[in-house]
């Protein structure tokens, strides 16, 4: 990215991006962790400066680029994640959203997720609030489950026990958010500022 100059940087990366997963699936490898090796990688160069060959790639520079990348990312993510919701909210049914078959076990699973993330933020001794709420299950949780092959699928974990664990995960945080006090920035005055 630091040396290319025409105006279109960012779409060449991402389709690097497209055909590195494209490839790594082909072989049968993970590829959303190459990926992410990747983004830890262009998100961390000034942790990486003491390595020789990454002055060849010019840091200075290249971060200024990098956190454009992110603005772009971050909107680009919300595009998908917006249209993607929109897609999976008009595929359910009311059948799949009230199946009494799987609310024990998604309610179960909800649990679990809420006790697990207390033990491990009382272990690291981390603030619960509002941490603990924050744990919803989504798009990557959708993803997931779609690519288990029809052979490994079980008949339990079904598309309603996951829409069931992503809503209530989901009202979960909203509750946590919305119980969570604001906190206000505090004003510092300056001794030197106040006149008596």
């Amino acid at each position: 990215m630091s040396k290319i100059k025409h105006h279109v940087k960012f779409v060449p990366i991402i389709l690097l991006i497209i055909l590195i997963y494209a490839i790594l699936k082909t072989y049968h490898l993970p590829a959303l962790i190459f990926i992410l090796f990747f983004g830890l990688f262009i998100g961390n160069l000034d942790e990486l400066k003491r390595f020789k060959y990454i002055d060849k790639l010019h840091p200075e520079i290249l971060n200024n680029e990098v956190n454009k990348f992110k603005e772009l990312t971050a909107e680009m993510t919300f595009l998908i994640r917006s249209l993607f919701f929109l897609f999976f909210g008009y595929s359910i049914e009311t059948s799949e959203l009230l199946n009494t078959d799987t609310l024990i076990w998604s309610i179960a699973i909800t649990v679990g997720i809420f006790v697990l993330r207390a033990t491990f933020l009382k272990l690291f001794k981390l603030p619960a609030n509002p941490l603990l709420f924050i744990a919803p299950r989504g798009l990557i949780t959708i993803l997931l489950f779609m690519s288990i092959p029809l052979n490994h699928s079980l008949k339990i974990a079904n598309k309603s026990l996951i829409i069931q664990v992503i809503i209530s995960t989901g009202f979960i945080m909203m509750y946590g958010l919305i119980k969570t006090k604001k906190v206000e920035p505090k004003i510092v005055e300056n001794e030197s500022n106040r006149s008596i």
